[in-house]
């Protein structure tokens, strides 16, 4: 299981793909009439738009915090962080992409949710709003993930230079 929960950690792109399939399954069991259209309350309600549109706006603070985090862990200089980014190589890279381009992703389905409900094809729209919410999620955990181990790394150099000063 940990091997599994690595792999999510290192190559957030399979959790996108998973994303991707998890929703593609639903349109095509929604579409063969396995399960029913759990979502098909959205298409019935006018005010669908606004709550479409107003994902774009949680899709922008998602990208824009995803931001500070990356350049927050670029800029910093003490050793601890050249050593997590040199340690952790790819897959650091890997986790500062994902949490990039997941919130342009979610804006653009909120966006394409949006188009297609106001160009007439209202029944594919919640599926970009669920698209939507799920990659932002995903990029909103990986992001609280990702600053929780910058800030313990700063508490350890924080705790290291207290030493020092309490030892002279």
């Amino acid at each position: 299981m940990k091997s599994i929960v690595g792999k999510f950690k290192d190559k957030p792109s399979l959790t996108t793909i998973l994303i991707i399939v998890i929703i593609a399954l639903q349109v095509f069991l929604v579409k063969c009439g396995i399960i029913p259209y759990w979502l098909g309350a959205l298409c019935k309600n006018d005010r669908a738009d606004d709550l479409y549109l107003s994902m774009l706006s949680v899709a922008a603070l998602q990208a824009s915090f995803a931001g500070v985090i990356v350049v927050f862990g670029l800029s910093t200089q003490p050793k601890s962080f050249r050593n997590l980014r040199i340690a952790a190589g790819e897959a650091l890279v890997n986790n500062w992409m994902s949490i990039s381009y997941s919130g342009f992703l979610s804006a653009g389905c909120a966006l394409a949710a949006t188009l297609t409900n106001m160009l007439g094809d209202k029944w594919f729209s919640p599926w970009f709003f669920e698209a939507s919410v799920l990659f932002c999620v995903h990029g909103v955990i990986r992001l609280l993930w990702l600053l929780k181990q910058l800030i313990k790394i700063i508490k350890d150099v924080d705790s290291k230079i207290a030493q020092q000063d309490s030892e002279r």
